[in-house]
């Protein structure tokens, strides 16, 4: 068994989480792990609380890039793992991570390869052993702390998706660099760390639009006649799928059409605040 570890703190956001996936915390047991929970349910919250960890929570949903860097301010370790409620990890692959960039003083985060069954030891032809890259999967990295103060996370004007391509965008352009480690291995279940039903695709779809948007708007400013384009599409077919009764597809519709309304709503409280100043 592993000794509790003093280098690396885990750091998880979680909403509406099904319980299942809460018995898998139970895997950072070596760790000083630290929860942020928006919107607990009470048996969820009862179950956390049980566990040995650093649970904070609000009643409100405010997002995965806040409620993370809410986390990262609370960090006192060299590194931390940023990671989802549904991803499984043993320690061994955790600590080749971790000296991986412990090694490397150019490297700011580490990320393991997604694999279906574990086969630690056994490196994958496919994989290098280590291979910089400019993108990441983030659903779970070991991140530098002193390295993530200086250029930052995850831009708090992000919701819940393109954060993170906003936040390799930038480690791109940076001196930073980021690091796949072959055999270092985690299993996704693959977007269950959140329960699904018609609300949350809401969130999730309306979301994923305000942020399609936001990051043209700061990577190259190009989204005014893509946005005017989508918003029409969006109106005619929000029309004919209630014409027709597809409650579904109405929906999605409906949902992308809020996402780009919600962004048109940022713009213009951007360029009014610029504009008082």
């Amino acid at each position: 068994m592993y000794k509790k570890n003093n280098e690396i703190t885990v750091i998880i956001t979680l909403y509406k989480t099904p319980a299942k996936n809460i018995e898998l915390l139970k895997q950072y047991k070596n760790y000083r792990l630290i929860v942020y929970d928006q919107c607990p349910e009470i048996n969820i919250k009862e179950k956390l609380v049980k566990l040995n960890l650093e649970y904070y929570c609000s009643n409100k949903n405010i997002g995965l890039s806040k409620a993370t860097n809410f986390l990262i301010s609370k960090v006192k370790t060299r590194y931390f793992f940023f990671t989802q409620a549904d991803i499984k990890i043993n320690s061994k692959s955790l600590i080749l991570l971790k000296d991986a960039i412990k090694e490397r003083k150019n490297i700011i985060f580490t990320g393991p390869k997604f694999v279906k069954k574990f086969k630690l030891n056994h490196l994958d032809k496919r994989f290098k052993k280590y291979e910089i890259v400019k993108h990441l999967n983030a659903a779970c990295m070991l991140c530098d702390v002193k390295k993530v103060k200086k250029i930052g996370f995850f831009d708090n004007d992000f919701f819940l998706y393109w954060e993170d391509i906003f936040l390799m965008n930038k480690i791109n352009k940076s001196k930073y660099k980021m690091l796949l480690v072959g055999n270092a291995e985690v299993i996704h279940a693959g977007g269950k760390s959140t329960k699904n039903n018609y609300k949350i695709r809401f969130i999730r779809a309306s979301n994923f639009k305000y942020g399609e948007f936001l990051f043209s708007y700061k990577v190259n400013k190009k989204f005014l006649l893509k946005l005017v384009r989508q918003a029409l599409y969006g109106l005619l077919f929000i029309i004919f799928y209630c014409l027709i009764f597809n409650r579904s597809k109405f929906l999605d519709n409906l949902a992308s059409l809020t996402g780009i309304f919600k962004f048109l709503n940022f713009f213009i409280i951007k360029k009014f605040s610029l504009f008082k100043s």
